[in-house]
């Protein structure tokens, strides 16, 4: 079962209400429940995640980098579980993007070094 569970969501993209990309799936986080099966309370959407799946070290560094682009950084973002619908290339998040700090980096990158090259 959890191998199908990765399988289906890890690295699968999402997508906004308005069905503007909203990043990937980078974690999945399972809730532990008395006697009952594990399930899905959260999917990660965050370098940080990522990174981690790779190297922690990395990844600590990472975050303690991203915790200076303002408040609630630093840590992955996470999306309820039910807050997603699967669709049939993409989970949409019921939320539009902008309403969620998941582009923070990408737009302090536009701002930063994209839109100061001449000719961009």
């Amino acid at each position: 079962m959890i191998t199908h569970l990765v399988a289906d969501v890890l690295d699968e993209q999402i997508v906004d209400r308005d069905g503007d990309n909203a990043g990937r799936v980078d974690g999945i986080v399972l809730e532990q429940r008395d006697g009952k099966p594990p399930r899905v309370a959260y999917v990660e959407v965050s370098p940080i995640t990522l990174l981690a799946r790779f190297s922690p070290r990395v990844a600590a560094w990472y975050a303690r980098y991203d915790a200076r682009l303002g408040h609630g950084r630093g840590v992955p973002f996470r999306i309820p579980w039910h807050r997603l619908t699967r669709e049939r290339r993409a989970f949409r998040l019921d939320v539009d993007v902008e309403e969620t700090p998941i582009n923070v980096l990408e737009d302090w990158l536009r701002r930063a070094i994209v839109e100061r090259i001449p000719g961009a």
